[in-house]
């Protein structure tokens, strides 16, 4: 990928910078416009459904005063007591009732009735149409049974003895929805119900609202307890107790909560809504005032187009001033960069010129300073590099550079030394040119000088014995890895040569010990253990009861004699015990172990598995000592209370383990200073066996013997 230049990216940072800078300036402005616009729409609305809620309060507060006036004036109760105490009443007396004509003519002044109705519940009424100027002409004589609603309100009435409102119904008898107010008359059982039609709520809801910036959208609404309009909507014909608005305005404010919401309204629009309970007694209305969110948000539209626009001018223009800014800024930086590519090519005689007095040109000095200072380091690095080339070639150890196993760089001698040629050796990996790579993975990036000593695979796949040397150093401004080989052929050969012969040596030393010890015992045995007993018997001999009082003399030189003789066979045993070559290895073990139980104290098992009969004399004498010396060990510093000795065998190799109990030591320090430990790992190193040791203050020590079963005819042989 092409990298960009260091005026691309301050033109496109700039720009990044400017472009964030305006996109949150103009979110931030439209958010807030938008905010106070919603918040202005939605104060409109609720300043409508307040005024609207109050005139509909006043409004049936008004109905309600009027229906207490006309229950207690005589006329109403002299119309009560007609109906009460006759079947029929002569309706062209009524009509020339002046006091009657006076309160009708009262109630049609008001303009929202539709009817009066004087009347007794299940029984005769009088039934007076207001709408028509001819009042009399629309005088009706009925019986409310015949209005089931109506009826039922009258009763309503009667029954609370106050006057109460009622909802919508559509039994009136203008085949109107209505609402009617009804009081009692006092001093009779007779109520008076003045019918309030729907178009009276329609005219109170719509009045003025053309005035009151509701836009295209915007409606004021009554709704009941049952969900359903008591005024007209804006949007639907004939909606009164028709249009159900069940909406989360209308349900909120039937809980009795007041408020604002973005909402769905009974169109399935988005609106917003102003909402609250109307308070009316004995009825459950609510007045809601919505608009169209769309037509709410149409300023905030035209407001977002004009920061668009606005936006981008000023993007325009911030774009024109970022690239001459930033082309002012990098020319002479790109100046720069070229002139550092030609020094980098190796013309060091490449000088800019200064052209600004400020950082820049400040810079531009210090590279020209720069740029000479580096022509005369490299004069002198090419010069030291030519000498340390000389050097490289000349040497006779190979030289090997790596990074992470990748050669590098080969010297002539490590050619010599593996027979590959240059490129073989650099596309090779370093672990194929040794037997064992452990020692490489060992110092893999170490920072001080390690030595070890490793096989190398020449081209011939033939083995040379070398010595190499490991660094980590810094080459060509990276962390590599340096090798020096050398060919140590012909020491590790005297070495084998020396190893030989201390072995040698050192067999004919133990074989000798050995033999000294046989012939040791055998003396003893045969010797001064005779002897010794000749002795014995001669006391034994002596007629003790002629001795008197030398009787008693006579039987501690006896027991003398006993103990003397016990101590000689012990140590004739421990020379060479007789056991060892009449008898198993296994039965001299278990000897042993039963000699140490007896008089160290220390509970010792023997352990044993299947062993070869044709073990040669060698091998088990060996295997003796090194059990009797780890057993004498353990008595002698280990201060164990139980020992474990393991001897088994498989078809080339004779293993033998001795463990306890005791203090342990620490096996990573020099434990060498007695002879015990040094016997064995002799011993065992005699007959080209293994050795190990396994302690830890606190956890006893465990000693794992394995050693070649074969005679010794072909151990020297081999």
């Amino acid at each position: 990928m092409r990298a960009w230049s260091i005026k691309t990216r301050l033109f496109i940072y700039s720009m990044l910078f400017c472009f964030v800078g305006l996109l949150l300036l103009g979110g931030y402005s439209y958010f807030i416009a938008r905010r106070a616009l919603l918040n202005r729409t939605l104060s409109q609305l609720t300043s409508i459904r307040e005024e609207k809620a109050e005139r509909v309060e006043q409004f049936f507060s008004d109905r309600v005063r009027d229906a207490e006036l006309l229950s207690n004036q005589d006329v109403t109760a002299n119309l009560a007591e007609k109906l009460a105490t006759s079947n029929f009443i002569d309706l062209s007396i009524l009509e020339q009732d002046k006091s009657l004509l006076n309160m009708l003519s009262f109630l049609q002044a008001a303009g929202c009735y539709n009817s009066l109705i004087v009347g007794k519940p299940n029984a005769n009424a009088l039934c007076i149409k207001l709408t028509d100027e001819n009042l009399t002409s629309h005088i009706v004589y009925t019986n409310l049974k015949a209005n089931v609603e109506i009826n039922r309100i009258a009763a309503r009435t009667l029954e609370a003895n106050k006057v109460g409102i009622s909802d919508f119904t559509t039994g009136s008898i203008t085949n109107v929805y209505s609402s009617f107010v009804g009081a009692p008359i006092p001093g009779t059982e007779a109520v008076l119900l003045l019918e309030v039609p729907d178009r009276a709520m329609n005219r109170l809801m719509a009045e003025h609202i053309d005035k009151m910036e509701v836009g295209r959208t915007g409606e004021v609404y009554l709704a009941g307890e049952d969900f359903l309009m008591r005024s007209s909507s804006r949007f639907v014909d004939n909606s009164v107790l028709s249009v159900k608005c069940q909406t989360f305005a209308v349900e909120q404010s039937l809980k009795g909560f007041a408020g604002t919401a973005k909402i769905l309204d009974y169109r399935n629009v988005e609106v917003l809504s102003s909402f609250s309970p109307v308070n009316l007694p004995s009825l459950n209305w609510v007045v809601v005032a919505e608009m169209d969110w769309s037509e709410a948000l149409a300023d905030v539209v035209v407001l977002k187009h004009r920061i668009l626009l606005i936006g981008a001018i000023i993007l325009v223009l911030i774009t024109a001033g970022v690239f001459l800014f930033s082309r002012r800024i990098t020319t002479p930086i790109i100046r720069l960069k070229k002139a550092a590519i030609r020094i980098g090519e190796g013309d060091f005689e490449e000088r800019v010129p200064v052209s600004q007095h400020d950082e820049i040109g400040l810079l531009t000095q210090v590279f020209n300073k720069m740029t000479q200072s580096l022509k005369q380091t490299t004069k002198r690095l090419k010069e030291r590099e030519r000498r340390l080339l000389h050097f490289y070639r000349a040497t006779i150890d190979g030289i090997l550079i790596h990074n992470n196993g990748k050669t590098i760089l080969v010297n002539r001698a490590m050619i010599n030394l593996t027979g590959y040629t240059e490129e073989q050796l650099l596309s090779a990996p370093i672990q194929s040119l040794f037997a064992d790579d452990d020692y490489l993975l060992k110092y893999t990036n170490a920072s001080e000088v390690q030595s070890f000593e490793a096989v190398l695979l020449t081209k011939s796949k033939s083995t040379i014995p070398v010595e190499v040397q490991h660094r980590t150093i810094s080459f060509h401004d990276q962390e590599v890895d340096v090798m020096v080989v050398r060919n140590i052929a012909e020491r590790k050969a005297m070495e084998d040569e020396l190893k030989t012969e201390r072995l040698h040596r050192l067999r004919s030393v133990i074989d000798g010990q050995e033999q000294e010890r046989q012939r040791l015992s055998r003396e003893l045995h045969d010797g001064l253990g005779q002897t010794l007993v000749a002795i014995k018997l001669r006391l034994e001999s002596i007629d003790v009861d002629k001795l008197g009082d030398e009787r008693k003399t006579l039987e501690i030189i006896k027991q003398i004699f006993n103990q003397t003789i016990d101590e000689t066979r012990r140590i004739s045993n421990n020379l060479m015990p007789a056991a060892l070559t009449e008898f198993s290895l296994a039965v001299v073990l278990r000897n042993l172990c039963s000699e140490i139980e007896s008089n160290a104290q220390i509970s010792t098992s023997l352990i044993l598995g299947v062993l070869p009969e044709s073990i040669d004399m060698l091998t088990k004498t060996y295997s003796y000592r090194i059990v009797q010396e780890a057993l004498t060990n353990i008595v002698k510093h280990a201060q164990a209370s139980k020992i474990t000795v393991s001897v088994f065998s498989d078809i080339h190799n004779l293993y033998i383990q001795v463990e306890d109990n005791g203090i342990g030591f620490n096996n990573s320090q020099n434990n060498e200073g007695g002879n015990g430990l040094y016997n064995m790992k002799e011993r065992a190193s005699l007959l080209n066996g293994k050795f190990e040791i396994i302690s830890s203050p606190g956890n006893g020590t465990l000693i794992k013997v394995e050693l070649p079963i074969k005679n010794y005819k072909q151990r020297n042989e081999s």
